[in-house]
């Protein structure tokens, strides 16, 4: 990746990293509050562990950018393994309901909504920031080749 294509990646991880987290925090609160006092103590952890699993969602692609934007990589791999992080993201997700699914000690509708809510939030906020400042442009294969020549 050029130097410009880095340094357009850095500013795109560090905007993904300040809204997610951001959001997350909002999710977080609202999630413990709302949880907590509609269904007390089973709602109170649903939400606790809700919210540490869309910690996990929410750093996955910030670190993702910041691993593959030290690497010289074309921009449309870079493209394709951010993508797959997204997807990595979504199997994590839904492994951990499956593991979950065993335990009765907290509400399952708190912590559905509340993942579901942030996940929704999460992608939509890391597509949107993606799609709005642009991604990294490289220069074409060709085009590299008649320079040199």
């Amino acid at each position: 990746m050029d130097p410009r294509g880095q340094i357009q990646a850095k500013k795109i991880i560090n905007r993904i990293f300040i809204f997610d987290l951001v959001f997350f925090a909002a999710v977080a609160a609202l999630s413990l509050s709302l949880g907590g006092s509609m269904a007390g103590r089973k709602g109170l952890w649903g939400a606790v562990i809700a919210v540490a699993v869309l910690l996990v969602f929410a750093l996955f692609t910030p670190l993702a950018f910041k691993i593959l934007s030290h690497r010289k990589i074309e921009p449309r791999k870079f493209v394709i393994y951010v993508t797959g992080s997204w997807f990595i993201k979504l199997i994590l997700v839904f492994a951990a309901l499956i593991i979950l699914s065993r335990f009765d000690f907290f509400n399952r509708g708190v912590f559905a909504w509340t993942v579901f809510a942030g996940a929704v939030g999460v992608l939509a906020i890391e597509g949107l920031t993606v799609l709005l400042m642009g991604l990294p442009k490289g220069e074409e294969k060709g085009v590299e080749e008649k320079k040199d020549e």
